[in-house]
């Protein structure tokens, strides 16, 4: 890893090819990693898995959630980068990310997400012929890049889109809070409030690693700037397939947000799957696989 983390808050800038052969146990493929350029003198770092005996699908575009870590979808990328070319975008309140200047709360609203999609796709060269894959802000992004027109592709699969991003009461101390005291604040309440909250212990330990490994003065802002984000609500202009992907067992990413978003959109269908840790799994392969040929060719 090209920094190492130390203690509860390390730093992890990134993590080189060899760590990503290591943790995907050694997939099929080429792996390539670089920064490619977004908006606002971002850039974003981008993991494209290309390959050697490709099923000849087209590429997907993989955005991960609200500063998620590769780990968690790591059972997922390690069987399916053996047979499609994916090219997985983090985004831009992510460690590693890279910025040459101050941030700033507005550098973290949706639109300038969207913007770095676009920018990067393009220069990825994949254009409409791409099948959007994302989760919670990955696929909130996506839906509202789809929605303003700024992306296009052939079809997307969204695994819990927000929206809105909902704070509860007790949370309201963590916008306003320095993020210097993220630490202890995610210690003494964040932590016990998601053990509680969520009934999967896979997707518990998948959230703490995302908590604790955050970029955490990124993390403030982007809680700053979507607190009050809600999706477009003319949802009708979105016309390529879109599946929403949502679990029973999930109580984090509510079941009636999904339901009312699939309704709103003109060819949107609801994707069930037994658990939220099933979706971070190759078992959702064949369930990509067959709404894809049924919906998107």
């Amino acid at each position: 890893m090209n920094v190492q983390a130390h203690g509860l808050f390390g730093p992890v800038d990134y993590m080189d090819i060899e760590d990503v052969k290591s943790l995907l146990d050694n997939p099929d493929c080429e792996i390539q990693s670089r920064l490619v350029e977004g908006a606002d003198g971002f850039h974003l770092r981008v993991y494209s898995f290309i390959p050697h005996h490709d099923s000849g699908a087209v590429p997907v575009a993989f955005i991960p959630g609200w500063t998620s870590v590769m780990d968690g979808w790591a059972p997922l990328l390690a069987e399916w980068a053996n047979t499609r070319v994916i090219h997985y975008i983090e985004t831009r309140e992510k460690r590693s990310a890279n910025i040459g200047r101050r941030i700033r709360k507005d550098d973290f609203q949706m639109d300038r997400h969207v913007e770095d999609l676009r920018i990067i796709t393009d220069a990825l060269g994949l254009g409409s012929d791409v099948l959007w894959f994302g989760s919670s802000l990955g696929a909130t992004v996506i839906l509202h890049g789809l929605q303003e027109g700024a992306l296009e592709g052939k079809g997307a699969f969204l695994v819990a889109p927000n929206s809105e991003f909902r704070f509860s009461t007790w949370q309201i101390p963590f916008v306003a809070a320095p993020w210097w005291c993220y630490p202890p604040l995610i210690r003494l309440f964040g932590l016990p409030y998601l053990k509680w909250r969520l009934k999967e212990p896979k997707q518990y330990i998948r959230y703490r690693r995302t908590l604790t490994q955050a970029h955490l003065p990124r993390l403030k802002k982007s809680v700053q700037a979507n607190r009050r984000y809600a999706l477009p609500t003319d949802l009708g202009v979105v016309n390529i397939p879109v599946a929403i992907c949502v679990a029973a067992s999930d109580t984090l990413h509510t079941g009636d947000d999904s339901h009312s978003i699939a309704d709103s959109l003109p060819n949107g269908e609801v994707v069930e799957v037994p658990s939220n840790q099933y979706a971070h799994e190759g078992d959702l392969i064949p369930d990509v696989n067959a709404w894809e040929a049924k919906s998107c060719d």
